[in-house]
């Protein structure tokens, strides 16, 4: 589609792509397990599931599991024929209608499979109740966890300045300093960092107390 790019990132037992969609700034993420031909796709756009099927069979893929790292209300993304995997969280308030299909609820910690893969499931409430980040190998996909130098925004209803404070901070940035960092969007022209990067250059979480943040993130660029 018009708009849409990839970046290859090779590795010898792993198909791993990153897809960037120009008209939403999305990010969205295809693993493979190449062993056993067994795929996983986080985040997909409803929009790209034609072309992210035609990925899968070109490379002789079997699409595994859909991984979602958040759900707005009336926003959930279907296309793809798989088992969908949200946070068990999503469940609290959110009507049953709301909540696709053939769903896995996974809690913090929790391992998904693909083929001889595993992802470890983070809990990272704040930017909605429900988000959550998957961790693979030396490499985290945060959705909209953490923006790169920054925070997401907190402007949604069930937001939660102080939780996304403590996720952040507690989950992801004790993470080894070389983990690689894989956001849900593109942000001037940035679509990867490292933990220790954001360690030190995050302007967001770099040095602020919790009752700094909690009072300074409406103001902070989404």
């Amino acid at each position: 589609m018009t708009g849409l790019a990839l970046n290859i990132h090779t590795m010898p037992d792993v198909y791993f792509r990153q897809l960037y969609d120009a008209h939403h700034g999305a990010l969205t993420y295809v693993l493979g397990e190449t062993e056993q031909g067994e795929a996983i796709v986080i985040d997909p756009l409803a929009q790209d599931s034609v072309l992210l099927g035609a990925m899968l069979q070109e490379q002789g893929l079997r699409l595994r599991w859909v991984l979602h790292t958040h759900l707005h209300h009336g926003s959930e993304r279907q296309g793809l024929k798989a088992g969908h995997v949200y946070s068990r969280q999503i469940t609290r308030g959110l009507p049953t209608a709301h909540i696709p299909k053939e769903t896995r609820l996974v809690d913090h910690n929790e391992l998904i499979a693909f083929g001889q893969e595993r992802l470890r499931v983070i809990a990272t409430p704040g930017h909605t109740p429900s988000s959550i980040s998957f961790l693979w190998r030396d490499r985290l996909f945060c959705g909209d966890a953490l923006h790169l130098g920054g925070c997401p925004p907190c402007n949604d209803p069930s937001s939660d300045a102080g939780a996304m404070y403590d996720s952040v901070t507690t989950h992801l940035l004790t993470l080894p300093g070389e983990t690689l960092v894989f956001p849900g969007h593109d942000l001037a022209g940035r679509s990867v960092s490292t933990i220790a990067e954001e360690r030190r250059r995050n302007k967001a979480f770099s040095g602020q107390s919790r009752d700094a943040f909690m009072s300074l993130s409406p103001a902070f660029p989404a």
